[in-house]
């Protein structure tokens, strides 16, 4: 039986057409009533409309995401939640064009914004994770979005992945935190999702002026448990555009975007192994 549903995960919404029976449900545990919604306004302009349903009989991979006529990728049943939010990761990073995108994390607290970029396996998602548990406000796990409007950063509230050893690490340091949709076997190993704190969602419209790069990189051999270097301006401007998802659409707008962010941010490496002390140390020098 086929369903209707919309997400309002500001500044996108997106309309789900499914037939699959728990996805709606599978989702409530992740999004509030607010963003979440049964019943998709037949009047309102979608950004994204999404088809996720069975295309082939077969109990191998049967469900198929797809936005209008391009295919994202196909899942099995129990894959249905990790194919989705790394799908519409897919719809933002490849069709929306009217903020600056990079690859990171961003959170806020008392009116500063720290963006976090690194490659997968750097710790990025665990340290967004902790921070957020520890009261930063969450405006992306995986997309810093800079309004060319007012060089702001725009939230887009999703929840926090986790992937294989971040999930005891986040419930070491957090005990009784609740992990939901665990998923084992995934192109990326076991993914795991965090929900955001009420004050993430409560501000979801609320954009947040930059004022750190922080580039972290775990390291289980580092000599020392906790290091942070300052970076050259130059080499963040670099990396922050190797890691944007739409630098060249911007063009010379996006040149401008990121050497006036990373102008008027300061810019460190965080080296560490041990989370406890990386913790202590960030909010002596960020907070």
């Amino acid at each position: 039986m086929l369903s209707l549903f919309a997400l309002y995960a500001s500044p996108f919404t997106v309309q789900i057409a499914t037939d699959s029976p728990t996805l709606f449900s599978d989702l409530s545990r992740l999004y509030p009533e607010q963003v979440l919604r049964p019943d998709p306004s037949p009047a309102h302009i979608y950004d994204f409309h999404i088809d996720y349903k069975r295309r082939f009989s077969g109990k191998s991979r049967p469900y198929h995401f797809r936005t209008g006529t391009e295919h994202f990728r196909m899942a099995d049943a129990h894959q249905l939640i990790p194919t989705f939010e790394w799908g519409l990761n897919w719809c933002v990073s490849a069709y929306q064009q009217q903020y600056l995108a990079i690859h990171a994390a961003v959170l806020e607290k008392d009116g500063n914004a720290l963006i976090m970029p690194a490659p997968p396996g750097s710790g990025k998602s665990t340290l967004c994770a902790l921070l957020m548990l520890r009261g930063w406000r969450l405006l992306s796990d995986e997309m810093c979005l800079i309004d060319p409007a007012n060089g702001q950063l725009q939230p887009y509230v999703r929840p926090v992945s986790l992937k294989n050893a971040s999930i005891d690490v986040i419930q070491q340091h957090q005990p009784g935190v609740e992990v939901f949709h665990r998923t084992p076997d995934t192109e990326k190993g076991t993914v795991a999702y965090l929900r955001p704190t009420d004050l993430s969602w409560q501000q979801l419209n609320t954009q947040a002026k930059p004022a750190w790069i922080l580039f972290p990189a775990y390291q289980a051999d580092a000599a020392e448990p906790v290091a942070l270097f300052t970076m050259p301006k130059a080499d963040t401007l670099l990396y922050l555009a190797q890691n944007s998802f739409n630098y060249a659409v911007f063009a010379a707008e996006g040149f401008n975007l990121l050497s006036q962010l990373v102008e008027n941010t300061e810019s460190f490496r965080l080296e560490y192994n041990d989370t406890r002390q990386m913790l202590e140390l960030l909010e002596q020098v960020l907070c």
